[in-house]
């Protein structure tokens, strides 16, 4: 047995350590500054985008229920409230890449449609030279990721994206890997208002898979800029996976 001071000596060891753990580990520094940031460069055939796995501490608040994942450093999330849509969350991107994802539990209902509804604006997008299809042009000032499971087993991820030279309803593949893209808009929005989205993911999941969603696992938003290192904004309401509001 171990005396009262040696076993309080212990505690106050493993104090100590755990403190200086969780103080100096890595995974809870902030990101870099700008002028600290390695440059962005397209993947090698095969080699994984920079940073997958960096799990920094946000610099800003994040939205609650929402988590951050670093692609190419942060881009930043904000919720903000409006007098007519309630909260929105505020997105910028500065040659940045990071997304904010939450779980959802959904199973699609084979007697009536699923659609996805949400409200978004794109307040500025990113300056890009090269087709979106590329590496070297994909980038987005909105992203919307679903993530879940197909009827044949296997698990998919389609994205809807705010395009810039891609007309609605363009399906096209991620440089990236073997998920779908499909664009819902095209170009800045100059009215300034956000913008009703409804869709019917399963008729879009089946159009751009080939193959019918059983399961919604997860969802995310992104606004990127890293390929180009410019500036992107942009505006979108919480999201809600039922109900259709209206089929656009």
């Amino acid at each position: 047995m171990f005396s009262s001071k040696t076993t309080k000596f212990h505690k106050q060891v493993w104090v100590i350590m755990l403190f200086s753990l969780f103080f100096s580990s890595p995974s809870f520094s902030q990101p870099p500054n700008k002028s600290e940031r390695v440059p962005w460069k397209p993947p090698l055939k095969g080699e994984a985008p920079a940073f997958r796995n960096t799990d920094w501490r946000p610099s800003y608040h994040v939205p609650k229920g929402w988590r951050p994942r670093y692609f190419h450093y942060e881009t930043r999330y904000r919720l903000v409230e409006t007098s007519y849509f309630g909260p929105v969350i505020e997105t910028f991107a500065d040659g940045t890449a990071s997304w904010i994802s939450r779980p959802l539990n959904h199973k699609f209902d084979k007697t009536s449609p699923s659609c996805i509804n949400w409200v978004w604006s794109a307040d500025k997008l990113p300056t890009i030279t090269k087709s979106e299809t590329t590496f070297e042009g994909d980038d987005y000032a909105l992203r919307v990721y679903v993530f879940g499971r197909l009827e044949n087993g296997k698990s998919y991820g389609f994205t809807y994206v705010w395009s810039q030279e891609h007309k609605k309803g363009d399906i096209w593949k991620s440089p990236y890997s073997d998920n779908k893209i499909m664009s819902l808009r095209s170009g800045e929005n100059l009215t300034d208002e956000l913008i009703y989205e409804s869709r019917n993911l399963t008729k879009d999941i089946k159009q751009a898979l080939g193959a019918i969603p059983v399961t919604i696992a997860g969802i995310a938003i992104m606004t990127d800029s890293d390929a180009s290192n410019t500036l992107a904004k942009a505006r979108i309401s919480p999201i809600s996976v039922g109900a259709c509001r209206l089929i656009s």
